[in-house]
């Protein structure tokens, strides 16, 4: 008796098993999501694993080809020029906390700290040279940032919490204005159209106007 109750306990378990492996349809959100995460995940980014132990040697973690390297390289960088890229990696783990131990460069976490680096230039991913050197900067402001953050939040002086505060809200804001600028120098050369909203009657004529930035409408006007 107590076999047969233990073989039903045993069945019921793996019956809810197995129903707990089936998922219910997707929501048009949730496919939506899934579609994002998917799409973003092909854009596979540069890693870097360690050679050993304090060595401070680095290899590329899962090499591919050279032609689809130099691409990858490029697109994190936004420069072909593999001195550049080795000068602008640098400088952004620079910026990251524990980079040094004492006074010796924390070789063990070196791979980390690269990986860290990598990841937020390749979401960024600069098209050029100057958005690159920004993009670097971007990441030294947001890490020192969240420096200040941290201190304000360790500290129990009033007089320090205020100060780490201001510098963490004055980066902040170097932080918004690098974002801004990115945006701005992103979109420079690019015209916008704006087309007026014109009522036309019936057995009426509509006239279109094409509206430039920084001017008023143009002298061309088309008739329907």
């Amino acid at each position: 008796m107590a076999k047969k109750k233990t073989k039903k306990k045993k069945a019921q378990s793996k019956a809810k098993s197995v129903k707990d492996l089936v998922k219910k349809e997707y929501t048009e959100e949730e496919k939506a999501r899934i579609a994002n995460y998917r799409e973003r995940s092909k854009r596979q980014q540069i890693k870097f694993e360690s050679l050993g132990s304090g060595s401070g040697n680095l290899r590329l973690h899962q090499r591919t080809d050279k032609a689809l390297d130099k691409a990858k390289f490029l697109e994190t960088f936004g420069t072909p020029d593999c001195d550049l890229q080795n000068y602008l990696l640098i400088q952004a783990i620079k910026t990251f906390i524990g980079v040094k131990s004492s006074k010796e460069p924390d070789y063990d976490k070196m791979a980390d700290f690269c990986n860290n680096a990598l990841a937020i230039l390749n979401g960024i991913q600069p098209k050029d040279e100057i958005e690159g050197m920004l993009a670097v900067q971007m990441i030294g402001i947001h890490n020192m940032a969240m420096d200040c953050i941290c201190m304000a939040m360790r500290t129990k002086r009033v007089d320090q919490m205020n100060l780490y505060i201001n510098g963490a809200t004055k980066l902040s804001r170097v932080f918004a204005n690098q974002m801004e600028v990115l945006k701005k120098y992103r979109s420079k050369g690019q015209q916008k159209i704006v087309v007026e909203h014109v009522h036309v009657n019936e057995g009426g004529q509509a006239i279109v106007g094409v509206v430039n930035p920084g001017g008023g409408g143009s002298n061309d006007k088309k008739r329907e």
